[in-house]
């Protein structure tokens, strides 16, 4: 048992040197981000969405500790691949609209904040006001785009 831990411990410390790199903060382009009017709807997205679905994560001091650096990071890295609030402009009117379709949906079903992320980011929690001004955001820049 004693071997088991030692064995353990050596490999937790030799796992902190096998570096997992994603930015944290990336400079957005010149006219690329997103920009809402609503500085409500902003700031609900940048404390709910913007640490995953943009270039502008704030990683925790855990997100340096194998192996949670490794889920952390690449579930930014394939957040900002799926949609990107940083790169907003860069998507075709098409790609918004669905984007916008999507983002009331996931959050109505509860996908979206993570239930993992809400875990260690209780301010990230969405009430049902929050929720409401995403979906009327959401539908008025779909509305907006056709």
């Amino acid at each position: 048992m004693k071997k088991l831990i030692f064995a353990l411990i050596i490999i937790f410390a030799a796992i902190q040197f096998i570096p997992y790199n994603v930015p944290a903060d990336i400079p957005d382009k010149e006219g690329e981000a997103l920009e809402i009017d609503d500085s409500n709807v902003a700031k609900i997205l940048e404390r709910s969405c913007y640490d995953c679905h943009s270039n502008h994560t704030k990683f925790p001091w855990y997100s340096s500790v194998a192996p949670i650096s490794y889920f952390t990071k690449h579930h930014v890295k394939e957040a900002r691949a799926k949609m990107n609030f940083s790169k907003w402009n860069s998507y075709s009117d098409e790609q918004k609209k669905k984007f916008l379709e999507k983002i009331p949906k996931a959050i109505e079903a509860g996908k979206m904040p993570l239930p993992s992320y809400l875990l260690m980011h209780k301010e990230a929690k969405l009430s049902e006001a929050d929720k409401k001004a995403i979906s009327n955001w959401a539908s008025e820049a779909g509305f907006d785009l056709e």
